[in-house]
């Protein structure tokens, strides 16, 4: 996954509060549930050196997100005194630790939210008809928003039966005119906006005639990362459901061959003793270097906090390594807040693997851009 989002997040100085919440609204007692479970967490936030400023910008924050009914979680970060970053997540955040949910410390403790988000990624999804394109475009790190491209409605309708064959052909022949205007319209839009996002994925939906067109002439780029579906019509209620399953599905296979393709190219470059790093030394050195493409995180136990600069190729196992590089005062991390930020600062994917299906020196590797002379 693509971790330019978090940019903006490490743009500040910190210390940072971190915290993920339950906050699932499937009970009547839900809002209080929820409160308990913040309050616990505010006090081990305080324990841990949190600011009363950050906390407060925590409390108005807390449960305070779109709305909808069932399973459902929350992560933020704050410093002082403001929120930096907030999500929704799909569901609880049942699998982290208890450090995890909760983590006071120099950089924000993301992981735990890259996990859940794992099956996410940048995309548009765009359901047309003949007139009207609706974009769904789902950013990383926001919540989905909705735009419409209204196109012209006349005449976008064929000739009826009965018409001589010249008007008929005429006739025909405007409306074919006007569902192509529309398509332009409707692709500069998709194009925009995917462009916008840094889509990964681009999902055509709705009427197989006008989809074939705003695929045309969608931008090349734009193009290539385009999945089409017969599922939904913009005047068909009931297919809203199937094409909601349609995107989930086209988004997970998205997500899953670009794992694959890390996984592999990984194992070739292993294979060939050339653009490959693995285990904490030779990752971490490469980090340091800016030659990481992906990180590909297993499960790595041998390490579990890093010494870090204040710049994201400052990353180290030991504190010496740090000082010889200039840094006079380095600080710590736990090891999987380091590189994510390592690998955001450097412009370095990231991808979760299976330790099970991946075998990992330290449960930790890395594709590299280039490899050393």
């Amino acid at each position: 996954m693509k971790l330019a989002f978090l940019q903006d997040v490490y743009g500040y100085q910190g210390p940072f509060a971190t915290v993920y919440l339950d906050t699932s609204a499937d009970a009547e007692d839900a809002a209080k549930a929820v409160q308990l479970r913040w309050r616990s967490a505010r006090e081990r936030l305080a324990d841990a050196g949190a600011d009363e400023a950050t906390l407060r910008a925590l409390d108005e924050t807390v449960d305070r997100h779109e709305y909808r009914i069932g399973h459902r979680g929350q992560v933020l970060v704050a410093t002082a005194g403001e929120v930096v970053f907030g999500e929704e997540l799909p569901q609880p955040p049942d699998d982290a630790s208890d450090d995890e949910k909760v983590h006071f410390g120099t950089l924000p403790h993301l992981l735990p939210y890259l996990r859940l988000r794992a099956s996410r990624i940048p995309h548009v999804v765009a359901l047309v008809d003949h007139v009207d394109a609706e974009l769904t475009v789902v950013a990383a790190g926001a919540e989905p928003r909705t735009r419409r491209v209204q196109g012209g409605d006349h005449p976008v309708h064929k000739a009826p039966a009965g018409a001589d064959e010249l008007n008929e052909q005429r006739f025909q022949n405007k409306v074919e005119e006007q569902w192509l205007r529309n398509a332009k319209d409707a692709a500069e839009e998709i194009g925009k906006q995917a462009m916008r996002i840094g889509a990964e994925l681009v999902v055509l939906a709705g009427d197989p005639q006008q989809r074939k067109l705003v695929h045309d002439n969608l931008p090349g780029g734009v193009r290539e990362r385009t999945a089409q579906t017969d599922a939904g019509h913009l005047d068909q209620g009931d297919s809203a459901e199937g094409l909601r399953g349609e995107v989930a599905e086209t988004v997970d296979a998205a997500v899953s061959a670009h794992v694959d393709e890390a996984v592999r190219e990984f194992e070739q470059q292993r294979g060939r003793d050339e653009r490959a790093a693995e285990g904490w030394t030779a990752v971490l050195a490469a980090l340091q270097r800016g030659q990481v493409r992906t990180v590909l995180w297993g499960s790595p136990e041998s390490v579990s906090w890093l010494h870090v600069g204040p710049v994201p190729n400052q990353v180290a196992l030991h504190e010496r390594e740090l000082t010889d590089m200039g840094v006079s005062s380095p600080g710590s991390a736990p090891a999987s807040a380091a590189v994510v930020w390592s690998a955001a600062g450097t412009d370095a994917d990231l991808v979760l693997v299976d330790p099970d299906e991946v075998k990992l020196t330290d449960g930790i590797g890395a594709v590299l851009r280039y490899t050393d002379a």
